[in-house]
């Protein structure tokens, strides 16, 4: 399966990549980068570009980790996404955890009930 790198998983940077023959998004690892704000505006100008040729995009979150400051900045694209799905293109966003990660539960049900997020929450076991 072929996959387009956006940003290479490292360790203190969550991996982006896009895998076109599912057209699906999919974030992955840690994410406490000491400038988060350079990941993640090349994230929001990857969908930017997608968006203008496609009209649909899955997106699957998994992340172990993540701190206060990639957390905004997921949060924007996040909210951009729903954007997005309120202008007639088709997103399905899925947030994935493990099954006694609490903390990354707390903050996918935080994005969907106070922002209006609608993501699918699910527990891997």
């Amino acid at each position: 399966m072929e996959k387009l790198v956006i940003q290479e998983e490292l360790k203190n940077c969550p991996g982006i990549y896009y895998l076109p023959d599912s057209n699906t998004l999919e974030l992955v690892g840690r994410s406490i980068p000491e400038n988060p704000e350079q990941i993640f505006r090349r994230l929001d100008e990857w969908i930017t570009l997608h968006f203008e040729k496609n009209e649909e995009l899955s997106i699957n979150i998994q992340l172990e980790y993540i701190n206060s400051g990639s957390s905004k900045y997921l949060y924007e694209i996040l909210k951009k996404l729903t954007v997005y799905g309120r202008t007639g293109k088709i997103i399905k966003i899925k947030w994935r955890y493990e099954e006694d990660d609490e903390a990354m539960l707390e903050l996918g049900e935080h994005y969907r009930d106070t922002a209006g997020i609608p993501l699918e929450i699910e527990m891997i076991v």
